[in-house]
């Protein structure tokens, strides 16, 4: 008999609900055990290292009050602590990866006006002068740099989704690659009607 190599991702959600502990994602603590601990405030002040410790002090103490409260006899400690530091690793990707994206558009938004023109500050691109390609007025760069940043920021957002997407389309028996000649040589070639599907999803939104 043939032996099946391929498992599925074990999610944070299934692993906790395997053990019937999908309390854990319900419970208060959770925000401040896997919450990212930013250098400023929301409203842009830089926090005091006095601060900044004292915020990493009830991290580790909330992931510490989780792990002895939700561990059972065939859930160890460390594996609570494995889910909450998953969950945490989301967020410090999204922090990393999406807000800037968030940040860029709020600069974009409030300093530039697509129908006001600064020759100071003016968003023109000319191709061929100073590494442009393309040539676009100021309103037009000023859309075509929203909409990329809006995209990037919506594919960041589910970056971890449209990865588990694209491992179930990778991995699909009923889907298999073929080979063909890309005009670069003898390439695997398959379809991924999953990840396609999203990004049809986000490119709508945005």
């Amino acid at each position: 008999a043939a032996v099946n190599m391929v498992s599925p991702i074990q999610t944070v959600y299934a692993v906790l609900e395997k053990h019937n502990l999908l309390d854990v994602l319900r419970d208060d603590q959770m925000s401040v055990a896997t919450g990212e601990i930013h250098a400023h405030t929301a409203a842009g002040e830089r926090k005091s290292r006095r601060q900044i410790e004292k915020e990493i002090q009830n991290k580790y103490a909330a992931i510490e009050a989780l792990a002895r409260k939700y561990a059972t006899r065939d859930f160890s400690r460390d594996s609570v602590k494995l889910c909450l530091h998953s969950i945490g690793d989301n967020h410090a990707y999204l922090t990393a990866n999406r807000d800037p994206c968030d940040k860029m558009i709020k600069f974009l938004t409030k300093y530039f006006n697509p129908k006001e023109v600064d020759e100071e500050f003016s968003l023109a691109i000319y191709g061929g002068r100073e590494g442009a390609r393309l040539t676009h007025s100021h309103d037009r760069q000023f859309h075509y740099c929203l909409q990329s940043l809006s995209l990037w920021r919506e594919i960041a957002d589910n970056m971890y989704k449209l990865w588990c997407l694209a491992e179930e389309d990778l991995l699909d028996e009923k889907n298999p690659y073929r080979l063909s000649d890309t005009g670069q040589g003898l390439k695997r070639v398959q379809h991924a009607p999953r990840v396609s599907r999203a990004m049809h999803g986000l490119l709508h939104k945005v």
